[in-house]
């Protein structure tokens, strides 16, 4: 018989840090996470969605680069201006996703996936430690998951 005494229930109710239930939980995570409620993640919701955008767009533009200098390289030596022009560009495209990265690191959102693009924060739900979770296409952030678990087992919120 499977033992589900450390599986959060399902009820789906966020809380606040004060609400955990099992504050050694907090040592699971990185010291430098930030534990937001509901509110605090939805108040950063937008500025992340357009970080994760500019973040996406650098992605495509760099996956673009790098199949047109993979073509080049095979046709022109390595020291043509037309592949050190393109390699200039994915260079400087590093240096813009490193900077634009940076901007979500110091808020409380992580990036879970790119395609489709996905929001996570970590949060209290019915007093356990989740993350709230938000994905491309939804309009505000109405799921959560265990920590253990990833976005194919997101759960609704219930908010009252």
């Amino acid at each position: 018989m499977q033992d589900d005494t450390n599986l959060p229930p399902l009820a789906g109710q966020p809380m606040t840090k004060k609400d955990l239930l099992d504050q050694m939980s907090l040592l699971s995570i990185p010291d430098d996470t930030k534990v937001v409620s509901i509110e605090e993640a939805r108040a950063e919701l937008d500025a992340a969605k357009r970080i994760l955008f500019t973040l996406q767009a650098l992605q495509d533009e760099a996956h673009d680069l790098t199949e047109e200098l993979e073509l080049i390289i095979e046709q022109l030596a390595p020291n043509h201006p037309h592949i050190i022009e393109v390699a200039d560009q994915l260079g400087r495209l590093v240096k813009e996703w490193q900077t634009v990265g940076d901007k979500i690191e110091k808020m409380a959102a992580r990036i879970s996936g790119f395609e489709p693009g996905c929001l996570e924060w970590h949060g209290v739900v019915d007093g356990y430690l989740v993350m709230y979770s938000w994905c491309e296409g939804e309009f505000d952030i109405e799921w959560w998951h265990p920590l253990d678990s990833g976005i194919d087992s997101r759960r609704p919120l219930v908010e009252a």
